[in-house]
């Protein structure tokens, strides 16, 4: 379906988001600990991924007004499931050393948010972490509040390890085109293993995202993964459809 600039444009400047959740899969017991939420964009004809308004949210200098709605929508959803999942929200790189937004985001928490420890961003690398300090002094301000911190597509960019390093990360999920290749690729599994070790070493807990059939689960299972998530278990959904779905 071809949908035109202006009916996206009026749907952005209207805030007409919406949240999808893909759910999170316990490895050993195969039940559901959470989800992501994911941002879509409804317009007049359709609802949209990420890939097909993001562009045109940042041409009109929006990005900042998505990132709070799917914030402000999620923190509502957690209190919603009384605490009983947790849900993770990204959060690009540069937005933990802008003073701005987390002045924002750590009173958003404080005076709407009742169950913190079930509420996880992760870090997604649009930019590069230029002053590490600074964001590692924010990440543990979010943890004091009992906020869990994960790096989101670990190994695809140039500086996970450094932010392994650096920042107070309690989880890792490998990035997808790393799974893609796990039944075929025997060099693939030997960095995914180590990836999992080395989480599992510094005392985190890792999620390998894009798992699709049963053999790639069965195989991750073997080598200690704590978390699945992909389309063998659900597409992002509303929420109102995975509770029917998973009787929730």
């Amino acid at each position: 379906m071809d949908i035109s600039s202006t009916e996206i444009w009026d749907a952005i400047r209207r805030k007409d988001y919406i949240l999808y959740y893909q759910p999170k899969v316990d490895a050993r017991t195969n039940e559901i600990i959470g989800f992501e939420a994911l941002v879509r964009l409804q317009t007049t004809t359709a609802i949209l991924g990420p890939g097909e308004f993001f562009e045109d949210v940042v041409l009109l200098n929006a990005t900042r007004e998505m990132q709070d709605f799917v914030a402000e929508k999620a923190i509502d959803q957690i209190n919603q499931l009384g605490g009983r999942f947790s849900i993770s929200i990204n959060v690009p790189a540069d937005y933990l050393i802008s003073s701005n937004y987390m002045l924002y985001f750590y009173d958003y928490i404080k005076q709407h948010l009742k169950y913190p420890e079930h509420l996880e961003i992760e870090i997604i690398e649009r930019t590069e972490i230029t002053e590490l300090e600074i964001a590692n002094r924010n990440l543990r301000k979010l943890k004091d509040f009992g906020v869990k911190i994960s790096m989101d597509d670990f190994g695809k960019g140039y500086s996970s390890m450094t932010y392994l390093r650096s920042l107070p990360i309690d989880i890792i999920k490998t990035d997808m085109s790393f799974i893609a290749l796990l039944k075929t690729d025997r060099r693939q599994r030997i960095i995914i293993q180590a990836i999992i070790d080395l989480c599992h070493d510094l005392g985190g807990k890792i999620v390998t995202e894009g798992v699709e059939d049963k053999e790639q689960v069965e195989m991750l299972r073997e080598m200690r993964v704590d978390y699945f998530q992909g389309f063998y278990y659900s597409r992002p959904l509303p929420m109102e459809e995975l509770k029917k779905q998973f009787s929730i």
